[in-house]
């Protein structure tokens, strides 16, 4: 009879302990592990609603200018044989601006005409009409000029305003002697008020203009661009939640948060939004209470109950 030879590979006892050793303290953890997150839920941070005023603001972009100009035109027709002012200079009533001279002058200097009393010697002097700032020089010293053209204009700084456009569906939420907010490029931020309404729309972009005066002097450089927010409507101690507690879906058509009913429970609370601000948006209803706890941050993707964990 043929014997089969039967090979075994013998383990060393302590190798076997040391494994199975390590199989149950690495399932023992995974368990602990998951019970634990179990038991503790979402980690989130939560607020108490504060009660204040809120205001709805509209920004819009309005630029400054001088409401008083004159515009200096040639009395003659002539060359202009003198300027008296540069650009930039202050200008008073009365004071010489021009000197034009007749074409029948430039080719004869002895022209001399007799107007009754007086002599007309072929030059023309303009002088300004109004106080200001010689803001534009059309012309320059030998220039030909004709009768009534533009040759200057004389600003009045002191007739600074902001020239406003304001959609027109938007000027009946505004009222005449509300105060704005003026932000210039500089960083400065000026106060205004809404000062004349000009009865007319603009047919392509159907916005009207709006009158704005300053609070104060400012020396304010005419065509500068600004930016205005305005006062649309405010509502008086109510109730506010920062923008981070208020969730909402695809189509932003609703809107919920999540508030605690204990320690460990949070659960979804469908609310109506209202006026809005840079960091808090007003919740109309249901109405809430200081007291009451909602989560700030660690909402988003929660069921609408939830197992949470404080101050995570």
């Amino acid at each position: 009879m043929k014997m089969r030879n039967t090979f075994f590979i013998r383990i060393p006892t302590p190798l076997i302990v040391i494994v199975l050793a390590a199989c149950l303290i690495s399932c023992s953890g995974g368990k602990e592990q998951t019970d634990e997150s179990a038991a503790g839920g979402a980690p989130v941070q939560v607020i108490h609603p504060a009660v204040l005023d809120f205001t709805e603001t509209i920004n819009l972009n309005a630029n400054t200018v001088f409401l008083t100009k004159e515009v200096v035109r040639a009395t003659f027709q002539g060359f202009i044989d003198k300027i008296y002012k540069t650009i930039g200079d202050e200008v008073t009533v009365g004071d010489l601006l021009f000197r034009i001279k007749t074409k029948e002058l430039s080719t004869d200097d002895s022209l001399q005409i007799n107007l009754g009393t007086d002599l007309f010697k072929g030059t023309v002097a303009i002088r300004a009409k109004t106080n200001g700032v010689l803001t534009a020089l059309n012309y320059y010293v030998g220039d030909f000029v004709s009768d009534g053209e533009q040759i200057a204009v004389v600003s009045n700084p002191s007739t600074l305003c902001i020239l406003l456009n304001v959609p027109y569906p938007v000027v009946t939420r505004i009222r005449p002697g509300a105060r704005c907010d003026l932000f210039l490029p500089n960083g400065n931020i000026l106060q205004a008020w809404i000062d004349k309404f000009i009865p007319s729309v603009d047919p392509v972009s159907q916005t009207q203009t709006v009158l704005l005066r300053l609070g104060s002097a400012v020396a304010l450089p005419e065509n500068l661009n600004v930016n205005v927010r305005l006062p649309l409507q405010t509502a008086k101690r109510t109730v506010g939640v920062p923008k981070s507690a208020v969730m909402s879906d695809e189509t932003q058509d609703r809107f919920w948060i999540m508030k605690l009913v204990n320690d460990s429970t949070a659960i979804r609370v469908d609310v109506q939004k209202g006026i809005e601000n840079d960091s808090l948006v007003q919740i109309v209803r249901p109405p809430l209470v200081p007291k009451d706890r909602i989560v700030s941050e660690g909402a988003y993707g929660l069921p609408d109950t939830a197992k949470v964990s404080l101050g995570g």
